[in-house]
Order: C-alpha cells, then structure tokens, then sequence
C-alpha cells in the first residue's frame, strides 16, 4: 500500500532537482494550453512535442529522486500535485476547443480536488500518502488520451480522413472512468488508515 508513516524530516531538502523538475511539468501545461487553443495541425504538432517532454519529466523526476537519495515526503506530494495540474490544464483546453465534454472535465477535476484534501487529512493523522497504484494508471491512461487527442485532430488537419471526434470521445470517456475509480480508490485508502482499531 502507497502509505508511509510520517518520518521526521517531511520537508529536508524539498528544494532538489527532482522535486523541481516536477514544478517545470506542471507548468509545461501553459504552452500545451496555448498551442491547442492557437488552433491549426502545425501548432498541434508543437503541442504535442511539449506533451512529449512533459511525459519525459513525469519518468525523469522520480528516477532522479531514487539515484541520488533525495525521496522525501514533499516530493511524495509534489510529483501527484505537478501531474494533476499539468493535466488538468491540457483537459481545460480541450473543453475550450469542444473537444471534451463539461461533464467529463468535471468528473477529473472532482477527483483531483478529493484526492488533495484525502492527501491533507492524513497528513493530519501522521500519514503520508505518495502515489497509488490506481493513480499511476490513471495518469498513463490520460497521458495516452490525450496524446491521442491532438494527435488525431492534428492528423485530420493533414488531410488524414480519420473520425477523430468519435474515436476521442470514448478515448476521454474512459480516462474519465479511470480516473473516478482511482479517486475511489485513495478513499478507499485513506480510510484503512484514518478507522481505529477495533
């Protein structure tokens, strides 16, 4: 189970080159928005090169963190945190542009905010909480919609006849599913942890 018991040194050293090279991709979202937003296959493909790096900082900051021994607790809640924004900024330009649903946007949006405040009760209990399974396949499954996303308009932009509109649909319907469940499943977590003993 992704919890630890709290040690005392939850903030050492929280400023190190993995837990900054978390905050770089969640503002990488920035560009990603603009682009998408901007409109055209060219700035999708630019759109899409940035996602790239995004996705190579999400396997990069970890990595970093293990080899050079500087896991903490912050960086436990930083790396989730960093992830949650940056992909909540690329779904927000989706909604902008009419590729995604309201209802869909909403549903990740609702589980990112639940699951920060499940991160913040049990640090109240003396409880870290770092990434759970279910959220490391939820991020794949939404790093692999949206990829797809853009990919497909900005195929369709090349003249690639492809139905990009009903394929995304049910690409972003199902990451929203994934993502529900994993909200779920930090809860689920959570109150394993926070229910005396009987």
């Amino acid at each position: 189970m992704a919890i630890d018991q709290q040690k005392p040194s939850v903030l050492s050293d929280p400023v190190n080159a993995p837990n900054i090279l978390s905050l770089v991709r969640a503002l990488l979202g920035l560009p990603v928005v603009a682009l998408i937003t901007y409109g055209g296959h060219e700035a999708w493909v630019a759109a899409i090169a940035v996602m790239v790096l995004a996705e190579i900082s999400d396997a990069l900051d970890g990595i970093l963190a293990r080899r050079s021994g500087t896991v903490t607790d912050f960086g436990k809640v930083i790396d989730p945190m960093a992830d949650s924004l940056y992909r909540a900024l690329v779904f927000l330009a989706f909604l902008a542009v009419g590729w995604m649903s309201v209802w869909l946007v909403a549903i990740i949006f609702a589980r990112d905010i639940v699951v920060a405040y499940v991160r913040t009760l049990s640090q109240q209990i003396g409880v870290t909480m770092s990434a759970r399974k279910s959220g490391k396949i939820k991020a794949a499954v939404q790093a692999f919609a949206q990829f797809a996303t853009v990919g497909l308009y900005a195929a369709q932009g090349f003249g690639v006849d492809v139905p990009a509109a009903e394929i995304t649909f049910w690409l972003l319907t199902a990451a929203a599913a994934m993502t529900a469940y994993s909200g779920y499943d930090y809860v689920r977590g959570f109150l394993a942890v926070a229910r005396p003993p009987r």
